[in-house]
């Protein structure tokens, strides 16, 4: 079996904690309802309070990263990153990144 690589490991662990988290915030606003799809690809689309919708397909989700305890999406431009943050009763931050 192949290692995975830090990306590899970021994926599965923001997919692990989409699933797992009580409360979801993006750029600390609070994520109201979320909806994941994975079939053929992964597609993620996040209502945020305040009427914001954050959709993320594959190719957004191949680019994630992980930096100080929060998972960072750039928009397609390149020019803004959103900043998604897992909640339980604590910050949920994965242990093997």
């Amino acid at each position: 079996m192949a290692k995975k690589t830090t990306h590899e490991k970021v994926a599965s662990a923001f997919k692990t904690l989409l699933a797992r988290a009580e409360q979801v915030r993006v750029n600390n606003t609070e994520v109201t309802s979320a909806t994941a799809n994975c079939l053929g690809k992964w597609s993620i689309s996040m209502k945020l309070k305040g009427g914001k919708e954050l959709a993320l397909d594959d190719k957004a989700l191949d680019a994630i990263t992980y930096d100080k305890g929060d998972f960072v999406v750039h928009t397609e431009d390149g020019k803004k990153e959103n900043r998604i943050a897992f909640y339980s009763m604590k910050k949920e931050v994965p242990r093997h990144i």
